[in-house]
């Protein structure tokens, strides 16, 4: 028996969603007895679902959440309010059960699973996959985060386990991360693809001072020019990426772009997963129409990446 032939998240072809089923949702929704739009959002989220599975007799179940983590090596300029080491032990007890989204996961009959491609440490806890990448990424303020190839093979990981996922039967993903610091990657990320400031999208990530913030926006700003990303009017994402990025975000990407090669939904939670989003967009235009946004974080580029997308 021949084997399956590998996809290469950069040479997917999205196909447009399915408008004649958009339309078929919209009348078996109307044809309910009820007041014209009067379920509101979930009208046009079942019209959108309708477009992404090109079918009106979808299903949601299975679901699997795919936490990506990575230490970053900028968490060294004292970006962050919380240890690097917190990294390691999140990951752990993700798996163990003893963290929130596990316990939405739990809730929601929703399989998790954590994916360790760059802890700096290296856990030996069986529960966890491992694909380690590096250990933690280069400080992006003196050095780029990683190489090109790098970059690479972080988008292609999460591509290949959003795949696999969808292979095994699941019907929507959703994207997580774990890794101190990366909030400023997020923000170099999106200062970098939408040519803003780092001062329009630093925000306090782990609740650091106003000290902290200042300090952190200048971190974002001369890494941007150090990388000649400032005023770049179309970056290419996977420099932006291995210059400024995160290998988990890179990660999200990838498993965000399988939504698109798979016609399956993929869910995004706030900023960190914005910024992946516009990456993952950057390199295949037009994936953002299989992306289901879930909530609007508080962090300060939250609604610049957002209103992008």
């Amino acid at each position: 028996m021949r084997g399956k032939i590998k996809m290469e998240f950069d040479e997917v072809e999205l196909r447009p969603l399915n408008e004649e089923k958009m339309n078929a949702m919209q009348q078996k929704i109307d044809d309910l007895a009820k007041p014209v739009k009067g379920l509101g959002r979930l009208e046009e989220l079942a019209d959108h679902l309708a477009g992404i599975y090109r079918t009106t007799d979808f299903n949601i179940t299975p679901r699997k959440c795919l936490v990506f983590a990575a230490d970053n090596g900028v968490v060294h300029e004292g970006v962050s309010a919380s240890p690097q080491k917190i990294t390691a032990i999140q990951a752990v007890n993700m798996m163990k059960g003893h963290t929130t989204v596990a316990a939405l996961a739990k809730a929601f009959n929703c399989d998790l699973q954590v994916y360790d491609i760059g802890i700096k440490t290296d856990l030996n806890f069986p529960l966890v996959r491992v694909h380690k990448i590096r250990h933690e990424t280069e400080d992006m303020l003196h050095k780029p985060a990683m190489s090109i190839a790098e970059a690479r093979e972080a988008v292609q990981y999460g591509f290949d386990m959003g795949v696999k996922a969808f292979e095994e039967g699941n019907q929507v993903i959703a994207t997580g991360e774990l890794g101190m610091g990366n909030t400023t990657a997020a923000s170099a990320i999106i200062a970098a693809l939408l040519n803003k400031t780092a001062a329009e999208v630093v925000g306090r990530g782990s609740n650091i001072s106003d000290e902290r913030l200042k300090h952190k926006i200048d971190v974002v700003n001369r890494s941007l020019e150090r990388a000649n990303l400032k005023e770049n009017e179309s970056p290419d994402p996977l420099i932006v990426l291995s210059e400024v990025g995160a290998l988990e975000l890179g990660a999200m990407a990838g498993a965000m772009l399988s939504a698109g090669a798979m016609n399956k939904p993929v869910l995004l939670d706030g900023f960190l997963s914005y910024s992946a989003a516009l990456l993952a967009n950057s390199i295949k235009p037009g994936v953002v129409n299989y992306m289901i946004p879930t909530h609007k974080s508080k962090e300060k580029g939250s609604r610049i990446g957002y209103n992008a997308l």
